[in-house]
């Protein structure tokens, strides 16, 4: 993907330049945060951030507040999207009555694969009154580009200010790089609790409840679960050390992302995703389960892999082998 400026989107004296990110920041998302200041004569409002061809942004038009994401360049394909998200211009917007003079953190991630040569996209924005995260959408790119340029900007037919604040770059190792001089502490997003759980896990159960037979598939709390063969061992606790077999896959198209090879894995349950504690706890060791797993109890919005997106029901197909308890100390 190529840099470039549309309606003078980024080239206007409110506007920061643009910021050339170091290959060796090895940079994944961008995060700030934005402030619109009203103006009474004004007809269109826009400010927001960009990586690369990607821009999140909060928009006045006429009697109509939003949030968008967009992009500059329309050869990839949306894949997920937060709730009463809408196509619009080149991309997906959200209404949402925001309020000048109040601040709203805005959020950029990607992540790419070089195997399947593909990039996500996905464009957040923080509400703080209900202190969660909402996904606005999620593209799909077949390119592996990382990101190379970043800018915040206001629209020239904007007569609004809007100041930029806290703004840190974020590493593919999950460490923050700081831009500005400050004090803050780093962004924490942690598992991006999001406004839309509750409605994407009620819509997720019903496509598995469609899709899975009742007579052979139990549910607990977000996993839908099916023995595959009977262990004649004890049954798992969340506090084991569980050694595995397993194989993870979308339930959207079946795309293997995650397997064991020859040898098996091992580790503390506890640090696993919540549908791994819920869905082996039907399991004894020697038996092998699968599990349909919600996406609120996998990765939620999450922007994790490039073979992971948003808003996705994982299958995961685990045999156990062992399971040691957790030694009191």
């Amino acid at each position: 993907m190529n840099i470039i400026c549309i309606g003078g989107f980024c080239q206007n004296h409110r506007t920061t330049r643009i910021y050339n990110v170091p290959d060796s920041v090895k940079a994944s998302g961008f995060y700030t945060e934005v402030t619109m200041t009203d103006s009474k004569n004004s007809k269109k409002n826009i400010s927001g951030i960009c990586v690369n061809e990607a821009t999140v942004r909060l928009e006045h038009n006429k009697d109509q507040k939003m949030v968008q994401f967009i992009f500059f360049d329309n050869r990839g394909k949306d894949i997920a999207s937060g709730s009463a998200v809408y196509s619009y211009s080149l991309g997906n917007a959200w209404k949402y009555e925001w309020q000048y003079n109040e601040t709203y953190p805005l959020l950029i991630l990607t992540a790419s694969d070089s195997a399947t040569h593909s990039t996500l996209y996905s464009g957040y924005i923080y509400l703080p009154n209900e202190k969660k995260w909402k996904l606005i959408s999620t593209r799909l790119y077949n390119d592996t580009i990382s990101v190379k340029y970043i800018w915040p900007g206001s629209n020239t037919n904007s007569r609004s200010s809007a100041t930029y604040t806290n703004r840190w770059l974020l590493r593919s190792s999950g460490t923050w790089k700081v831009l500005d001089d400050q004090t803050s502490k780093p962004p924490v997003l942690r598992h991006m609790s999001n406004i839309d759980s509750l409605a994407q896990q009620k819509i997720e159960e019903g496509i598995l409840r469609t899709k899975l037979p009742e007579d052979s598939v139990g549910y607990e709390d977000g996993v839908f679960y099916q023995s595959i063969k009977a262990g004649t061992g004890r049954p798992v606790k969340v506090t084991d050390t569980v050694t595995v077999h397993y194989k993870g896959s979308l339930f959207s198209d079946g795309s293997v992302f995650d397997q064991t090879k020859q040898k098996p894995a091992t580790f503390p349950l506890e640090r696993l995703i919540k549908g791994w504690q819920t869905g082996l706890s039907h399991c004894k060791v020697g038996g092998k389960i699968r599990l349909y797993i919600c996406s609120g109890s996998a990765y939620g919005i999450r922007t994790r892999s490039a073979n992971i997106p948003p808003n996705s029901i994982l299958v995961f197909d685990v045999e156990v082998l062992e399971a040691k308890e957790k030694l009191l100390k």
